[in-house]
């Protein structure tokens, strides 16, 4: 890797300006985190100049944050499995089985045996 220098505002590049890489970088930062596109692809291409870089799929944590999200609005009371499961668009099997998981909510310390 190698060393990083703060580019002054004023000599940044517009997103069109920058290669494909770095372009689709700014434009996807751009839309989550209006003002820093270019930025960040300026640091990512400083930082890591040369070296493949492979992102993981955030499928796995993105998928915890909801089913905690789920299990903790189910256990606050505030929806039943067939709400939760139009909201975050899945099916109520899904949603059910989610909730029968361990997990972060206040539930998850139950040493509750399965009926079946």
């Amino acid at each position: 890797m190698s060393d990083y220098i703060e580019i002054p505002e004023e000599y940044w590049p517009e997103p069109e300006e920058l290669p494909a890489d770095l372009r689709r970088v700014a434009i996807g930062v751009e839309r989550v985190w209006p003002g820093n596109g270019v930025k960040v692809a300026l640091i990512l291409g400083q930082l890591f100049a040369g070296v493949p870089i492979y992102p993981a799929n955030m499928g796995k944590i993105l998928r915890k944050i909801r089913d905690d999200a789920i299990r903790a609005e189910y256990d606050a009371g505030g929806m039943a499995a067939k709400d939760l499961a139009l909201k975050y668009n899945l099916s109520q099997r899904s949603v059910e089985k989610i909730l029968a998981q361990a997990g972060e909510g206040k539930n998850s310390g139950r040493n509750q045996l399965p009926l079946f």
